[in-house]
């Protein structure tokens, strides 16, 4: 066993290196108190560090996706708010056309109906025109494949717009100067399809069984029901992104969270140790003076 001298007093030593462990623990769980974390950092645990990154990483992807397809779901939404009115509207058009259809209508009653279905023509259209979100507008967008971001790893959803075009959904009905409106246009009466309201002849051929007003109302219908099912397949893969989130969220916790309720018992235990080698430090100090007594 060594021996102390004047020279080397062995248990200031020991207890020097047991104050400095005692220190470093202590620093260890205050930085675990402090930030949360059992691994703050890659300094804590480099692997175990790596491993979160790439888990933070992910959550941020997701999130980010996230944000994409609820601005896309918003596009939806506004298409759907629009073509429910077209299809409102369509239903007004039906009854205008019954009038119209009457034999025993006078011409001057018809007259006033034509001008009720241009009216109604253009509020249609004025729908269309207003189902723009952000930029984009599904119903009146041209014939084109739009990529819209779907999960973290940038995987996308091509959305066909030529499938949500209401334009081509009102051919027959709606036409300018006897051509069908295939583009985005400023309502205009011009648009109206006046051969549809010509005499009671024209416009019970359009409301006949097979007639235009039949397949334009059964565009209409194909319209809004690709809508509600592109709407419902991105909220499904918003909730998707969401549960998986979560998923990440609770293992990450499980790698790099401090168990607080742990490290405050911890922290009690490692002053109390630090206050012992404190003192068995100052006790180990005194031990050189001991050999003065030698001497008197």
């Amino acid at each position: 066993m060594p021996v102390s001298t004047i020279n080397t007093n062995v248990g200031s030593y020991v207890a020097l290196n047991n104050l400095r462990s005692v220190s470093l623990q202590l620093q260890a769980t205050e930085k675990k108190i402090s930030t949360g974390y059992v691994v703050a950092d890659a300094l804590d645990n480099g692997a175990v560090f790596g491993v979160a990154q790439q888990v933070r990483s992910q959550i941020s992807g997701n999130e980010a996706a996230n944000q994409e397809l609820g601005s896309f779901i918003g596009t939806v939404q506004v298409a759907a708010a629009a073509a429910t009115g077209i299809s409102n509207t369509l239903s007004d058009i039906r009854a205008i056309m019954t009038h119209i259809s009457n034999p025993t209508l006078d011409e001057n009653s018809r007259a006033q109906y034509r001008v009720q279905f241009e009216s109604l023509v253009d509020q249609m259209l004025n729908f269309i025109n207003s189902g723009n979100y952000n930029g984009t507008n599904l119903m009146s967008d041209t014939d084109r494949s739009l990529p819209v971001i779907q999960d973290g790893s940038g995987t996308t959803l091509n959305v066909e717009t030529s499938r949500f075009n209401m334009y081509s959904a009102l051919n027959g009905l709606v036409t300018k100067a006897g051509a069908a409106v295939v583009a985005p246009l400023v309502p205009n009466k011009n648009y109206a399809q006046t051969l549809a309201t010509s005499d009671y002849t024209n416009a019970a051929s359009y409301l006949a069984a097979g007639g235009t007003f039949l397949s334009v109302s059964n565009s209409i219908s194909t319209v809004l029901n690709r809508i509600g099912t592109l709407n419902s397949r991105a909220t499904l893969q918003q909730t998707f992104n969401k549960t998986v989130t979560d998923s990440l969220a609770v293992g990450l916790g499980a790698l790099v969270d401090a168990d607080l309720a742990a490290e405050s018992a911890n922290l009690t235990a490692v002053q109390t140790k630090q206050q012992l080698a404190t003192q068995s430090l100052s006790i180990a100090n005194q031990n050189p003076s001991i050999y003065l007594k030698l001497f008197q």
